[in-house]
């Protein structure tokens, strides 16, 4: 019985204690996720830091030039709160507990990938992927109460 489907998701052991998590518990952490991602998406960008696809081979003066065309800028979002910057730090340093096929599922989802398109990289079905993501949901909850177990003491 030790690599039963109640036991194991692709051969890692899950301890028996995931069960008890309510699905209001794994809605808010779903939740706290997407907004993880979207904090991430709305800090500040640097030369340095933006991605390859949008850096600019024009001059740094050129482009911050008040002539430079308003079609080509993009509005910034609103900088995200310090609040929230922390809850994303949190939880990026509990998703590397996890291991990585748990983690690319619970961030794939975060990031409103579909369910079809992870079907389609998995090679899974939809039902064993939604199962995959709620005990990732289950065992990144676990993980978040361990820790804070452990800070308290």
């Amino acid at each position: 019985m030790v690599n039963s489907p109640e036991n194991s998701i692709k051969g890692a052991p899950v301890t028996r204690g995931l069960k008890a998590i309510d699905s209001d518990e794994m809605r808010s952490m779903a939740t706290r996720l997407v907004r993880a991602v979207d904090t991430l998406g709305r800090l500040p960008r640097t030369a340095g830091t933006h991605p390859a696809g949008t850096r600019s081979a024009w001059p740094e003066m050129i482009r911050e030039s008040r002539f430079a065309i308003e079609a080509t800028r993009c509005v910034t979002p609103a900088r995200p709160s310090p609040s929230s910057i922390d809850d994303l730090d949190r939880l990026a340093m509990l998703l590397w507990q996890l291991p990585s096929h748990q983690r690319q599922l619970l961030w794939a989802r975060a990031c409103g990938v579909r369910w079809a398109e992870l079907c389609h990289r998995h090679r899974r079905s939809r039902t064993t992927l939604n199962r995959d993501h709620r005990r990732a949901l289950a065992a990144l909850i676990a993980a978040e109460n361990t820790q804070a177990r452990q800070e308290s003491a």
